[in-house]
């Protein structure tokens, strides 16, 4: 055999044995790969949520939807987090994010109370409540809080709900704070209203509209001309199972929805 026909083969030996190295594209697209992975592996969360319609409820298929459940889902995917969720009344849901058996819920305003088991999201969106009171009692209110507490209505609220300084002064006044009649679900406002158990109740106006629609008491309650601002609102993540570095990922993931346009492509869907 030549000395020609040995290196030729020897060289095809080589060539089959080690390959083509990759190229720095292919490099760089593994590695990109193998980050993405791990990102979705460090950020599991479970949210926990409590039905407030249109921000949150189930769908006839049984699935959580809402205004802010897409929000938070558009957010979770932009921070390349996975979610699942858990269902309880409020209360029950600050306690749990307390102890760390849930991740995060949203809606929440900021109080030096919570700051001392939980981290909050930059805002996300603002809230506002208004009034309501039974159909052809407009004229009984003025159309001031402090008015309406200090004439001794009874006003329906629900646990742990925060409506803004104002209102919160006045539950915490010795001299008005048996005034305000609390409920565990929002919904049992409005029972408590047509039962004459309270006089005005304080509901989000997006909320209450849906809910005088949906139960068909949009003849019996009606709302009065005052708005409550209560301030921004924020996703509240656990001290003692989320990182903090997952609530600056959702900082971000806030602002980038709202540059791309989503954050308002979903607004526009619930008409707000």
């Amino acid at each position: 055999m030549s000395r020609q026909v040995i290196v030729f083969f020897i060289s095809l030996i080589l060539l089959t044995a080690c390959g083509e190295p990759p190229n720095k594209e292919t490099k760089q697209k593994t590695v990109s790969k193998a980050s993405q992975q791990s990102v979705q592996n460090d950020c599991q969360l479970t949210m926990g949520w409590d039905p407030w319609e249109p921000y949150l409820y189930l769908t006839p298929g049984n699935n959580v939807s809402g205004l802010d459940i897409e929000l938070i889902e558009a957010m979770a995917e932009e921070a390349s987090c996975s979610l699942k969720f858990v269902q309880h009344d409020w209360m029950t849901l600050l306690e749990m994010i307390r102890k760390g058996e849930v991740d995060l819920v949203a809606g929440a305003s900021i109080t030096e109370k919570r700051k001392e088991f939980a981290m909050f999201s930059d805002p996300y969106r603002s809230e506002n409540f208004v009034l309501y009171v039974r159909t052809g009692e407009v004229d009984k209110f003025d159309a001031d809080i402090n008015k309406i507490i200090t004439a001794g209505h009874k006003v329906g609220v629900t646990t742990d709900y925060i409506y803004g300084e104002k209102v919160a002064n006045l539950q915490d006044s010795n001299d008005y704070s048996d005034q305000f009649v609390y409920s565990t679900v929002g919904e049992a406002n409005y029972y408590n209203l047509l039962q004459h158990n309270v006089d005005v109740i304080i509901e989000d106006p997006f909320v209450g509209a849906y809910n005088l629609k949906r139960k068909g008491m949009e003849d019996q309650i009606e709302q009065l001309e005052l708005t409550i601002h209560s301030g921004n609102v924020h996703l509240m993540f656990s001290m003692k199972s989320v990182d903090h570095k997952i609530v600056s990922r959702f900082n971000e993931a806030i602002s980038s929805i709202k540059n791309s346009g989503k954050y308002k492509e979903i607004l526009d869907k619930y008409l707000l």
